[in-house]
């Protein structure tokens, strides 16, 4: 299913870029289209870190993402890092001190914060939130000189910087820069542009696993069983490493097993993506993703396993599983397999591995495929250098058969 997303760059005055405000699209036809406000920006959310990726999508620059009044007051903004998102307060939002008290919260955590199609800061409502401000967008049609010329006073005095948008041509630039402001937006330097990905449907099964699983308590939550369940799916395996990529500080941990993924995160940012996701209803079906493929890669990830395990190879057997499991995402993805495995936080040897070089991992996912593709030339001579007898491995594959089997019979199946 292909995804989409605009973004529009934000400038400095030395026309380098500064960040992106990403916006919602739901085609190539680059305009809004009126929808439920948090839907739209969970929509953006999912697509940009669980689907695009901010290398592609910003070149890793601060993202500024418009939130509704229900995301802010349930501190969406926080499963992010500070470093990657620029909390933006859409014009619509009741300012209240609930409000006000979760924009402090996101201050002394480090995140920035700005103000949307600001014309003016007059009355009290701004008095106390103006002190956790960091960015004034303000639209300088909608704005009097007056009033602009009051409001770069203001963020002066407050340490506020002046963000210009709808700045649509020469003139427009060089008046703001003149008037004090030192951020710029507007169809003068581009328009908002739309990158697509293709996203990976999960199965309602699996979705409402997790979310009966993660509901419990945190002291009764079984690490085993979420790890079993997300193994289960390759969409949530995916989304799982791209969340990881989500942190500067977890991004560079190699990921061995699905396990580790989801000791590295954690049950609580588990809980927090899955909201995410929840706020728009899971995939339809699962004729979204062609059957054949998903039940393939689970007999690539079991048969990998119980290979590894006959074999005594070193390393835990759900790293080979892993490999396995991964080895089919450029099919349903439908990018390239070096630009997936080399995004994804994935141990340098199964990254070797899906890229088709030289292992253990991949010696073992070739004698798998070989099996599925009935290459028994291939494995005969393959089979001699493991010491693997060739009955052996019919009856792995047979038992990888029977586990996907059942696997959808228990689960995937109404």
């Amino acid at each position: 299913m292909e995804v989409f997303v605009a973004r529009q760059p934000i400038l400095k005055k030395n026309d380098e870029v500064y960040g992106y405000e990403l916006l919602y699209r739901n085609s190539l036809e680059n305009h809004f289209v009126p929808m439920d406000g948090n839907q739209a920006t969970s929509e953006v959310l999912r697509n940009t870190f669980l689907t695009i990726g901010l290398d592609r999508m910003s070149q890793n620059k601060p993202c500024f993402i418009n939130f509704t009044e229900q995301l802010l007051l349930d501190k969406v903004p926080e499963y992010f890092s500070p470093h990657q998102l620029i909390v933006e307060i859409l014009e619509d939002v009741s300012i209240s001190r609930e409000l006000t008290a979760v924009c402090r919260g996101l201050k002394e955590k480090g995140y920035k914060i700005a103000l949307d199609d600001v014309v003016n800061l007059r009355g009290d409502d701004y008095t106390e939130l103006i002190r956790y401000i960091d960015i004034l967008k303000v639209d300088i049609f909608a704005a009097s000189e007056e009033e602009r010329i009051e409001m770069v006073q203001i963020a002066k005095r407050l340490g506020i910087t002046l963000l210009a948008e709808k700045v649509e041509t020469r003139e427009d630039y060089e008046r703001c820069k003149q008037e004090g402001f030192d951020l710029f937006q507007g169809f003068y330097f581009s328009k908002p542009v739309v990158i697509t990905g293709t996203d990976i449907p999960f199965f309602h099964s699996t979705y409402f696993q997790m979310i009966r699983e993660l509901s419990l308590p945190t002291e009764e939550i079984d690490i085993e069983k979420v790890t079993e369940i997300i193994g289960q799916d390759i969409a949530l395996t995916y989304k799982l490493l791209r969340l990881i990529n989500t942190t500067t500080k977890q991004g560079s941990v190699p990921i061995q097993s699905i396990r580790q993924a989801v000791m590295l995160l954690g049950t609580e940012s588990l809980k927090k993506w899955l909201y995410v996701l929840s706020i728009e209803e899971a995939a339809p079906s699962i004729g979204q993703t062609p059957q054949l493929v998903t039940k393939t890669s689970l007999v690539r990830a079991k048969m990998s396993e119980q290979v590894a395990v006959r074999l005594q190879c070193p390393g835990r057997a759900d790293g080979y599983f892993l490999a396995g499991f991964m080895s089919l995402i450029d099919v349903i993805t439908k990018r390239p397999m070096s630009e997936i495995a080399n995004s994804l936080p994935l141990d340098t040897e199964i990254q070797k591995a899906l890229n088709n070089e030289n292992n253990l991992y991949r010696n073992i996912l070739d004698v798998v495929i070989a099996m599925e593709q009935a290459d028994f030339e291939y494995l005969e001579q393959e089979l001699t250098s493991f010491d693997l007898p060739l009955n052996e491995i019919f009856e792995i594959y047979g038992q990888s058969i029977a586990w996907t089997d059942q696997l959808y019979q228990e689960h995937f199946t109404s």
